[in-house]
Formats: structure tokens, sequence, C-alpha cells
């Protein structure tokens, strides 16, 4: 990628002049206090795949290869399991929701062990 599309050009606030460093810090900053522009697709099942912070979570670790790897395989095997079979869809989106929760659980476990608390 070059750098003229590395960034976006973002206008500035048209009521403050507030200037944004991301489409995100824009989104945020139009949003009224109490509300959070997160957009969804729902799946079988009544599932909603949360896109806005799957989008969220890829550019805020875009420097985490391997996370962001791990995030768009996930998200591509939930939706391929939502057009394809979706009466598994509950046994996969539990066993993301396990994954999830041991690697924050182990990366929990790391910082503590690297901080020696």
């Amino acid at each position: 990628m070059t750098e003229e599309h590395d960034h976006i050009e973002i206008p500035p606030c048209d009521l403050c002049g507030m200037r944004f460093e991301n489409g995100f810090q824009y989104v945020d900053h139009m949003m009224e206090d109490d509300e959070k522009f997160d957009p969804y697709l729902v799946l079988p099942n009544g599932y909603r795949l949360m896109v806005g912070a799957v989008l969220r979570t890829i550019f805020e670790n875009a420097n985490d290869a391997e996370l962001v790897r791990h995030v768009c395989e996930s998200t591509f095997t939930t939706l391929y399991t939502a057009e394809t079979a979706p009466h598994l869809l509950d046994e996969v989106i539990t066993d993301l929701i396990v994954e999830s929760s041991v690697a924050d659980l182990d990366d929990s476990l790391r910082k503590i062990l690297e901080n020696g608390e």
C-alpha cells in the first residue's frame, strides 16, 4: 500500500472544528454521548455478528498480525457456517467464545507473570 492510500482524509467537525486521526474517532465524536455505532449482521438463529466491533478490533490491533489473522479467520468461519450449516452455528460460536475467554485468561496470566504481580 502506498503512502497516499494509508490514510483517509477526514473532514473536521462542522460544529467544533475538531480534527480526527481516523474514521472511528470521527464516528464516535458524531454520536450522542449515550450512543455507540456498532453495526451488526443478523445470522441464522438470531445471532448478531458485530461487524463494527470486528472492524474496530482489527483496526486497533493492526500491528498484531496473529490477532488480526485470528479475528479474520474466526469471522469468516462463522459466516461460512451460518450460510452452509446454520444448525452448527451454536457450537461454532460457543467454541469461539470459549477460545476467546481462554486466550484472554492466558494474556492476563502472562501480564501478571511479566509484571511480577
